[in-house]
């Protein structure tokens, strides 16, 4: 019988990966429940529970992924607006554009 690895201990990867492999997880699992989110709770009343639990949650991995990457680019692309949301927008008159 072979020997299994054990993926779990990070200890035998490079501190680099191990912040790589932290991160991305991190990632799988703040979508994993913002999806969850989207499909359960979202229609709930805001008094709930469950839904209060969940966004408490969603903040926690928000500020763990934000502080992990150093940064909040991978929040802003998640949270922005889709090409179709882009398009049902007010176009906001730019005046350096119309100068020409």
């Amino acid at each position: 019988m072979s020997e299994v690895t054990n993926l779990i201990d990070l200890g035998q990867y490079p501190r680099n990966d191990v912040e790589l492999i932290a991160r991305e997880y991190m990632r799988f699992a703040y979508l994993d429940t913002l999806d969850s989110f989207v499909k359960d709770y979202a229609e709930l009343d805001d008094e709930n529970a469950d839904k209060i639990a969940v966004l408490a949650t969603l903040d926690a991995f928000e500020h763990t992924i934000a502080v992990l990457d150093g940064n909040e680019e991978f929040l802003q692309l998640i949270h922005s607006p889709s090409e179709e949301e882009k398009a049902n927008l007010e176009p906001v008159e730019d005046a350096e554009f119309e100068r020409f």
